[in-house]
Parts: C-alpha cells; sequence; structure tokens
C-alpha cells in the first residue's frame, strides 16, 4: 500500500476581536463572530497560489473591540504566546481591530523579539461581510508573506485607501491620524504583487526573548500629552513607577517659569518633575535628545531632571517603558533599557 505525505506547513491564526472578527446584522449593526473564521474560509476560495497548501490553527484568547485593550487583555494574549511552540508553524497571523494596532505592535516588537517565526498583525477598516473590507486582502498578503519565507519580525499588514498593500515593521507602525483608516510607518514597503506576496523583510536583529524574562503587565506608566491649559497637580502619582511625557513637534514643553529662572506653577512641567522626584519616580520626554538642550524650555525641563527617549514612536515608548517595568528593572537600568535598540525600534529619524 503506497503512503501520501499530505503533512502540510501549518500557520497560527490567533483571533483578538476587533472588526476583523465582526458581522453586520440586518439593521446593520456589527456583533462579534470570532468563531465563524470567515477569514479563513474566505483565503481557502481565493486565488491565492496557497489556497490549498497551508493549515490553519486557531485560538481566540480575546474577543474585544480593541478599543477596550488594557494591561490585563495584553497580559491574556502574551500567555497564549508564552504558552505556544513557534517551532510547529510557519507563521502567526494575529487578527486584531485597528484602534490600538500600534500598541499592540509595538508591544510584541520588544516581547518576541529573537523568536525565529514570522508574525503577522492583520486587521481590517471594515467588517468582512462588507464588500469594500480590506480584511480579506490583508490576509491572503499575510498568509503569502509567510509562506514564502519573510524573515522573522513582528509586521503589521494592511491595504491603505490607495489600493496599495503596505508591510509596517511592527517597531515603527504609528496609530491611524483622525479621520482616516490609513496606517504609516517610516519604513512601510508597498507590496508589489497583490496576486502572490513575496517580500525578505529583516529578520529579529536579538535574542532577547523578553516574554520569557519579564512579570504581567500592570498600569504603572503615566502617559502625557501636552497641551495649552495643562496642570501638572492634576495627575494621580499614586502607582505609577515611571511617567512617560510626549513633546511638541519642537520636542519641547512648557516649563513657564516667571522672569526667566524664578519660580513656576502647577502649569510648568518643572512641578511635575519635583514630584516626581520625591517619589524616585522617572520621567521621561519624547520624543527627545540631548541636543534639544538648545530649547530653553526643554533644557530646563532636561537639566532639572527629565530624562529623554529618542528615535521611536510615542507608541514604542510607551509601550517600551511599560515592558521596562514588567522587567523590574531600576531607574538607572530603565535609561538604559529605553535607549537601547531591541528588534530595529530605534530609528533615529
Amino acid at each position: 500500500m503506497c503512503e501520501y505525505k499530505t503533512d502540510k506547513p501549518k500557520i497560527l491564526v490567533i483571533l483578538t476581536g476587533g472588526t476583523i472578527c465582526c458581522s453586520t446584522n440586518t439593521e446593520g449593526l456589527r456583533f462579534s463572530d470570532a468563531e465563524s473564521v470567515k477569514i479563513i474560509d474566505a483565503f481557502q476560495k481565493s486565488n491565492s497560489p496557497y489556497n490549498d497548501k497551508v493549515n490553519f490553527n486557531k485560538k481566540i484568547p480575546l474577543d474585544i473591540l480593541s478599543e477596550n485593550m488594557t494591561t490585563d487583555s495584553w497580559n491574556t494574549l502574551l500567555g497564549t504566546l508564552k504558552d505556544t511552540n513557534f517551532d510547529e508553524y510557519k507563521g502567526v497571523i494575529i487578527l486584531h481591530g485597528t484602534d490600538t494596532l500600534a500598541f499592540t505592535a509595538s508591544l510584541l516588537s520588544i516581547t518576541l523579539s529573537g523568536i525565529k517565526t514570522p508574525v503577522c498583525l492583520v486587521s481590517s477598516q471594515l467588517p468582512l461581510d462588507n464588500a469594500d473590507s480590506n480584511g480579506h486582502a490583508n490576509f491572503k498578503a499575510a498568509v503569502e508573506l509567510i509562506m514564502n519565507g519573510i524573515a522573522p519580525n513582528v509586521y503589521a499588514v494592511y491595504k491603505n485607501s490607495d489600493s496599495i498593500i503596505y508591510l509596517h515593521y511592527g517597531a515603527h507602525l504609528k496609530q491611524c491620524e483622525n479621520y482616516s483608516d490609513d496606517f504609516s510607518s517610516r519604513d512601510a514597503v508597498a507590496i508589489p504583487d497583490a496576486n502572490n506576496a513575496q517580500l525578505d523583510g529583516r529578520p529579529f536583529e536579538t535574542n532577547s526573548l523578553y516574554l520569557n524574562k519579564m512579570s504581567p503587565l500592570c498600569d504603572c506608566v503615566l502617559n502625557i500629552s501636552p497641551y495649552v491649559g495643562i496642570n501638572y497637580g492634576t495627575y494621580n502619582l499614586e502607582k505609577v513607577k515611571a511617567v512617560v511625557h510626549t513633546t511638541y513637534h519642537s520636542q519641547t514643553v512648557c516649563v513657564q517659569r516667571s522672569q526667566g529662572s524664578g519660580s513656576y506653577n502647577e502649569a510648568s512641567i518643572l512641578h511635575l518633575i519635583d514630584r516626581c522626584k520625591q517619589k524616585n519616580i522617572p520621567l521621561f520626554l519624547t520624543p527627545c535628545s540631548n541636543v534639544t538642550l538648545k530649547y530653553e524650555s526643554t533644557g530646563d525641563a532636561l537639566t532639572h531632571g527629565a530624562n529623554y527617549i529618542f528615535g521611536m514612536t510615542n507608541e514604542m515608548a510607551y509601550v517600551k517603558t511599560l515592558v521596562g517595568c514588567a522587567l523590574n528593572l531600576n531607574n538607572e537600568e530603565l535609561i538604559n533599557f529605553l535607549n537601547k535598540s531591541v528588534n530595529h525600534e530605534i530609528i533615529y529619524i
């Protein structure tokens, strides 16, 4: 009797919810439909050269709208990844909503750095049963990239409104702008062949595998954006281990001293720095570098005790600080960690 080998490469599909896991009812309302995994069925009926050459395994650790993502939800996802034997799979595809996609992409770029399996985050701007949805195209491209041997890394695969599917490195992905469904990153690559997606990508540059070294994430990092009228006295620093404060486009923040080097009030970041120093909480400005000492305001904040993070997205700066706290790094170790490249996330714009 002849024995035929029926083994096919396997791809793990992890569903977390979001629009890509939704359907629409007769009234036009969206509802979760993660269990049906329509996206796999559609791929197997598509014109992809791999439509019958791959087996899919699925896991559903979460089924939430991505705007409802929390650190507890992230811990659930990380737990699933920790329990996964990546050697069994040609690649991993994570279905995820768009609203917090860049944050999760940053998180996975740090925690999975060193895994020898490509991981693709795939989203959709509309439910899959909508003819204008880009979810099916994004999933198909991700499968083909994996099957064609893209280098191990964390990627986001997404078709923008210009009808081009782009490959983004997860470490560089930025949130969509307001009133837009398009994603961007500094080194996004257009996928040239929509019928059989192929790109080399870049491999992981470290073997850190922080996933296996860190404690569970917790809500211990305060992430602040500047605005006119800010009052730093209103922020509660209880249970805060670090503060990440984004800057204006010139890498500046409000110091508002009276008469040059005089007193300041709660509208000044110097007030917050003082409060942080009293509690031994490091405060980081991002994007910011030591060259911004040329700005009187930023230089004042840095010499007053603020630290700087330069060369990464705001999403990554926050997430990497969160991971650093989960690694139980002390203040000096955290400062060094945040300015050390992990999986290409330091990009030096």
